[in-house]
């Protein structure tokens, strides 16, 4: 039976990353990978194995998921700002009641001297 947080068994199909493993893969995004080479998942694979079960695959998916995810959070808080910057800036603005009712009488009276 798998531990809870052990990395998983080899024979489990689901991988389940510990605590480092996950801390160190996120190192490595934060330093600039993003899309690992071959070689890179190799070595990255032999480095995370020291903390539980990994296969390269596991690499692999990890970055194409971790950074579709940022993508994902970087276009909603775009929007967000979007969104909000749009609700502020365009409110629209009225005159108050006395202000209107005085320039209809003003356009008014202008008509009336125009015929």
């Amino acid at each position: 039976m798998d531990v809870a947080g052990s990395g998983g068994a080899p024979g489990n199909s689901r991988w389940n990353p510990t605590k480092e493993q996950i801390s160190m893969l996120e190192s490595f995004y934060s330093q600039g990978i993003r899309t690992p080479s071959t070689e890179m998942i190799e070595q990255i694979t032999s480095r995370l194995k020291a903390y539980g079960h990994i296969e390269g695959k596991n690499v692999f998916y990890w970055f194409q998921n971790h950074k579709a995810r940022q993508r994902q959070k970087q276009k909603q808080e775009s929007m967000a700002y979007i969104n909000n910057y749009l609700h502020k800036v365009h409110q629209p603005v009225f005159a108050p009641p006395c202000a209107n009712g005085l320039l209809l009488n003003l356009i008014h009276l202008n008509i009336m001297s125009v015929l």
